[in-house]
């Protein structure tokens, strides 16, 4: 249109889609007239333009006058009621005539829709952005790296598609009170204290906002920042940032619409993988390996939630080994102690129970949680007997060595009982209290060598599965009235199961 209409400038603006604040998107200065005026001033004019409902001449006013720019014709782009910008035509000599109007009327025409067809087809290739780096983003969290590996991958990932010269991830540490950096790009940044003083700060003010944050001009390293919440089930667990764009300007809008649009993808890799390690650290000492995959393959379960729930507990006890440890060498006594809490914990772990404590040669294991099992009573009740047989195998063993060993009583009790990870900031395991615990303890205590107590809650619960021997009510501290009690004999095979 420049050339056709020997223009001496041409210009096109655009509204931003989201802004709408209006934006020059081409230039076509023949005579290096669009220089000479200030920018303020050509933006006054495009507003003009834009506002228009039809080709027409505009006034030149002061500021373009002085430039000796006369003449100016403005042709407003819209489709279907929606203003999209303007084009824009300026001389310096003979003013513009009908016939220029009519032209410039018949290329916005066509100029409006094709503004429309190029925003749809940018609109495709920004969704085809976002789809093809949150795959990236979800083969790198299938890959199972290692923790950091996977926070640094995800973060280059990230930092590649805005063209970022820098990014970080932080990270809310164990208190959930403090932000920790754990993945970086560049260690440059964080070498200087100034320069991670004011990241950390407009970190900061994201959480605040829970929304992004877009900083210029924060020191003369620093020329651009953007930081965003990572944000997961109502959850702030941290902050993505990145800094300084690859070439003149900050983030543009397409760069922070895009990584609006990604970032819940890491903030699920970042907290599925938080989530996950949490787990493996706080449950490692508790539950075995095929536990551990069935609590990991659990979809938004909380695990650490303190709850009330029907269990099974089950305590174990050497009897008299207190007074055999005191005769005994010590390096002996260690020796017999670790095979024996070696060999019980491994039934335990067979039976996918939970391994709750040791208390000095005594075992405690509970079933049920944290993953359900509707037959958690009957699992104790194998493991005891489970845990009898190789008890006895390790007191052979031990006799043949002219080693002193002593036979285990076993206590078992099922009821309501708080469970979770109990304690205090600086220590906390996961575990089970409560009186229904405590009866489990009591009968332990009652049990004789070789013995297998349960409770008549838990014998209701096992009674088509076992062999008991139903003794007579006993009185335990705690319970005003006796508790029933059984002792288990093995499994049942055809026979009655009350002798």
């Amino acid at each position: 249109m420049t050339n056709t209409l020997d223009a001496d400038l041409g210009l096109i603006c655009l509204l931003d889609e989201e802004t709408k604040e209006l934006e020059l998107k081409a230039v076509d200065d023949r005579l290096g007239v669009f220089g000479r005026v200030e920018s303020i001033a050509w933006h006054k004019v495009a507003e003009q333009a834009v506002a228009l409902d039809d080709v027409a001449l505009l006034e030149a006013g002061p500021a373009l006058h002085d430039k000796e720019i006369h003449h100016l014709l403005a042709g407003p782009l819209t489709v279907a009621g929606e203003r999209l910008g303007a084009l824009l035509l300026a001389r310096t000599g003979a003013p513009f005539v009908l016939a220029d109007q009519e032209l410039l009327r018949a290329v916005v025409s066509q100029a409006d829709s094709a503004v429309v067809h190029a925003r749809t087809f940018r609109r495709l290739q920004w969704r085809n952005k976002e789809l093809e780096t949150i795959y990236r983003v979800d083969n790198i969290r299938d890959q199972g790296l290692e923790f950091n590996a996977m926070l640094n991958a995800v973060l280059n990932e990230l930092c590649s598609v805005i063209e970022a010269e820098m990014g970080f991830i932080m990270l809310f540490d164990e208190t959930g009170r403090e932000l920790e950096l754990k993945a970086s790009t560049s260690d440059d940044i964080y070498r200087v204290a100034e320069h991670y003083h004011l990241i950390k700060m407009a970190a900061n003010e994201a959480l605040q906002r829970a929304g992004m944050v877009d900083k210029m001009g924060l020191s003369p390293f620093i020329r651009s920042l953007i930081c965003v919440p990572l944000i997961l089930r109502d959850q702030v667990i941290g902050v993505f940032g990145a800094v300084n764009r690859h070439g003149a300007g900050g983030f543009n809008a397409e760069d922070k619409r895009l990584l609006m649009a990604i970032t819940s993808q890491v903030d699920t890799a970042i907290f599925e993988s938080l989530e996950k390690r949490r787990i493996r650290t706080t449950f490692r000492r508790f539950v075995g390996p095929a536990v551990m995959e069935r609590m990991l393959n659990m979809p938004a379960h909380d695990f650490f939630k303190v709850d009330r729930l029907l269990l099974t507990v089950l305590f174990s006890d050497m009897r008299g080994f207190t007074t055999i440890a005191e005769r005994t060498a010590p390096e002996v006594i260690v020796e017999t102690l670790n095979q024996h809490l070696t060999a019980t914990t491994e039934v335990v772990l067979a039976h996918e129970g939970t391994l709750d404590k040791f208390v000095g040669d005594e075992v405690m294991a509970v079933f049920g949680a944290p993953v359900p099992m509707p037959d958690h009573a009957l699992r104790a009740v194998k493991t005891a007997l489970e845990m009898q047989r190789v008890h006895g195998d390790l007191l052979a063993r031990w006799a043949t060595e002219g080693r002193q060993g002593a036979p285990i009583g076993i206590g078992i009790n099922t009821g309501e009982m708080v469970v979770g990870n109990i304690g205090c900031e600086l220590q906390a395991d996961y575990t089970v209290i409560g009186d229904a615990v405590n009866l489990a303890s009591r009968l332990c205590g009652i049990a004789k060598e070789g013995q297998i107590l349960i409770s008549e809650a838990t014998y209701q619960l096992v009674r088509d599965h076992v062999l008991v021997n139903k003794l007579p009510p006993v009185q335990v501290k705690g319970r005003i009235e006796p508790v029933q009690i059984y002792e288990v004999l093995d499994l049942q095979h055809g026979k009655s199961d009350v002798r």
